[in-house]
């Protein structure tokens, strides 16, 4: 058991508590208020230190590339269409804790397959600490991993093989859709079924990388019917279709901007960020660009270029925590400090959104204090 104490408490959605304190028991938080004592909890003196919940990167590659083999293990190309696929079975335990994410604050990871496939596989959510493998996977199927980017013509075009073009990827994403849908249930292929328990059946979301504009209106296009809640990885263009984005209310799952430049690469324009906020778009970030991932302070260097870009501070944690365990499906399991979740903590030195000096001083995963 453990209490935090004195703290200024950043919830998650939004609330801000000045001077509290959080008890934990176990691997969950027992309560969370002003003045708590228990005798037999350890004291975490977090007097001037501001609290945050495990921040949650929906779409990594580290922790699946199979480090230091050369070909990464999240990165089928034998076929364009793999939804199947399940990347829980790619997990390398000791590329993940190699890279120490808890000490960013980032306590939980959608591991997720690359952005090299049309339908690379299903991610799944995994805790960053260097505990047992059991404890640390925390979901399965729990979203479906697409791409429409120049990526899939690299990887399939010199095989002359579907699809070596853009006319050809979204053909083949339609074909797909039809294909299953047309084929009667109980002949259903594994693929097939796959595609209908997403697209049909809604049991996870959609995360597609779609970085040009020519890639984001082609995928709202296909997708315009469709009920499956989409999310646009790398959308760095979002603001040119920005209508069609709010109609549809397309999460947004922001990649590295620091990479090649991409503001300025691509005429970024976060401050339309706050109309999607407004219209009740969920946004989110990742330390990942074009299906690969750099080093874990990308995270909260890109939240930092949203929070200058004049979006409200707690608007920004939402979209470090909240956001992206709602849209994986295990905001009842974290994303927020509430009695009864798992205990996923960060105590900082000062507002990682607002200053680049704000460190972590002491990391909390499933209750367990890491430094």
């Amino acid at each position: 058991m453990y209490i935090i104490k004195n703290a200024t408490v950043h919830i998650g959605d939004g609330t801000v508590l000045k001077n509290s304190d959080i008890l934990t028991e176990g691997k969950l938080i027992k309560k969370i208020g002003k003045n708590l004592s228990c005798e037999e909890a350890q004291i975490i003196n977090a007097s001037e230190c501001e609290v945050f919940p495990g921040f949650i990167d929906p779409v990594s590659s580290i922790g699946a590339m199979g480090i230091p083999s050369r070909y990464p293990d999240n990165d089928e190309r034998t076929n364009p269409v793999m939804p199947e696929m399940n990347l829980k079975y790619s997990i390398d335990p000791d590329e993940v804790n190699a890279q120490e994410f808890y000490k960013s604050g980032i306590t939980t990871i959608g591991l997720s397959p690359t952005a090299n496939t049309l339908m690379g596989g299903q991610i799944a959510v995994c805790k960053t600490a260097p505990q047992k493998m059991s404890e640390r996977i925390i979901k399965e199927h729990a979203g479906l991993r697409c791409s429409v980017t120049n990526n899939i013509k690299e990887s399939f075009g010199s095989g002359s093989q579907l699809p070596m073009t853009k006319m050809g990827i979204f053909h083949l994403f339609e074909e797909t859709l039809r294909a299953a849908r047309a084929e009667k249930e109980d002949k259903r292929t594994a693929k097939q079924r796959a595609v209908i328990d997403v697209f049909d059946n809604q049991k996870m979301q959609v995360f597609c990388s779609a970085g040009s504009k020519n890639e984001i209106d082609g995928l709202l296009h296909i997708m315009k019917d469709e009920k499956v809640q989409l999310n646009l990885v790398d959308g760095y263009c979002f603001a040119d279709s920005l209508r069609q984005i709010k109609e549809k209310r397309v999460g947004i799952v922001l990649g590295n901007l620091s990479s090649l430049s991409q503001i300025s690469k691509n005429d970024v324009d976060l401050s339309k960020i706050k109309e999607l906020i407004e219209n009740g778009n969920r946004i989110a970030f990742t330390n990942t660009n074009g299906g690969y991932s750099e080093g874990r302070e990308v995270f909260i260097w890109t939240a930092i270029e949203v929070y200058r870009a004049g979006i409200p501070e707690e608007e920004v944690v939402k979209m470090m925590c909240l956001y992206p365990a709602e849209m994986l499906g295990i905001d009842h399991l974290v994303g927020t400090l509430e009695e009864g979740k798992e205990a996923d903590i960060s105590v900082f030195t000062g507002n990682p959104v607002t200053t680049y000096a704000a460190k972590v001083v002491h990391s909390m995963v499933n209750g367990e204090v890491l430094f």
